[in-house]
């Protein structure tokens, strides 16, 4: 006879748990095996059992279909198996996608990245290992973004933390989640948070701008003595901000990555590569940029850079050679094994790209 409550979830919720299968069954009470049972579909529990089990597990039982509980939920993904959990999950089981970053009291640590979401009543505390923190991201695309900074309350370890749990259930009561989680000033920048913030900028490409510099203040009218009105703080506030965003790369919704090649003998590999602001390119370039579809080609003789539009994305090799649009405009050509830029002759020659723009070296002259 089967159960009138569908939890076909609950392998998924386990996995997600810091505590092993062996440690769910003890705490609660019930066998190992007949636990293993029950999550294969087996009848190994009375209906009560079945409830007073899920109600333990930090899952709301009172209505049509089961939800979180109002409280903290303690999760993980250090593995295949929890990342593969997490997106088994259901919809309404799922925290929504907007998320907060958790750090540390007093030195942040590298170990875990620590994120905070919402479902309903319910909070869940999402430790993810630095490894899988990317393909989480490419799956939750919002948490390459969390849009504010929290703190674990002074005298609380991660580590204790998912010792314990509730200590009486799986969860933490609505009531004990102000002694573990604190609001932290979003612009209280020290050493530590801030190498560790260039650590997420860097090594897993999450962008810290909402929370690792402190807001930008009206602007003061500028007059004509300027530098007399220049905010040296907010100066610096800018110049923080965008180099951040360089931090991120690609990542950032405001920096394309450009690869560097060399005119003359092909070459199947870039030379280098630069990040280009949205602002310095223009959006529609920009969008180019974004789509993999803008290379710079160098021309050593004469200094020349070369900003060339291709006609598909190609991030190595040599791109599909596609008709010219029209003559007399600056397109990159691949003739007898050469790259170069010239002058298209007339719409039936094949080309590489076409010419965007031209940057000229500037020479150094003495005085």
């Amino acid at each position: 006879m089967p159960y009138s409550i569908q939890f076909d979830f609950l392998p998924d919720i386990y996995a997600l748990s810091p505590w092993s299968l062996s440690e769910i069954a003890r705490r609660f009470g019930l066998g190992r095996s007949v636990l293993m049972g029950l999550l294969r579909g087996e009848r190994t529990v009375g209906e009560d059992r079945l409830q007073a089990l899920l109600r333990w597990s930090g899952l709301d039982v009172s209505g049509c279909r089961l939800h979180l509980a109002g409280g903290l939920h303690v999760w993980q993904v250090a593995s295949d198996k929890q990342l593969e959990a997490l997106d088994h999950l259901p919809v309404h089981l799922r925290p929504e996608d907007a998320w907060e970053i958790v750090v540390e009291p007093d030195r942040p640590q590298r170990e875990w990245v620590h994120l905070l979401g919402w479902r309903g009543p319910a909070q869940v505390l999402l430790s993810v290992r630095p490894t899988w923190y990317p393909l989480l991201r490419n799956m939750r695309p919002a948490l390459g973004a969390p849009r504010r900074l929290r703190g674990f309350a002074s005298g609380t370890r991660y580590e204790d933390l998912a010792a314990t749990l509730g200590e009486r259930q799986m969860h933490l009561p609505p009531s004990k989640i102000g002694q573990i989680l604190v609001d932290l000033p979003q612009d209280g920048v020290t050493p530590e948070r801030e190498a560790w913030g260039q650590w997420l900028r860097q090594a897993l490409h999450l962008d810290t701008s909402a929370w690792a510099v402190a807001p930008m203040a009206e602007a003061t009218p500028v007059g004509e003595n300027a530098s007399e009105t220049i905010d040296a703080r907010a100066g610096d506030l800018v110049w923080t901000r965008l180099s951040h965003r360089l931090d991120l790369g690609s990542d950032h919704r405001d920096i394309c990555e450009v690869p560097l090649f060399r005119l003359g003998e092909e070459h199947p590999y870039p030379i280098g590569m630069v990040r280009l602001d949205r602002v310095f390119l223009g959006d529609v370039l920009f969008d180019t940029g974004k789509a993999e579809r803008l290379r710079i080609y160098l021309d050593d003789a004469s200094g020349e850079r070369w900003l060339v539009e291709m006609a598909e994305p190609c991030r190595m090799g040599l791109p599909r050679a596609v008709p010219v649009r029209r003559a007399g405009q600056r397109v990159l050509v691949h003739e007898g094994g050469q790259l170069a830029v010239v002058q298209a002759k007339g719409p039936e020659q094949a080309i590489v790209g076409r010419v965007r723009w031209r940057i000229e070296q500037q020479e150094n002259r003495g005085s």
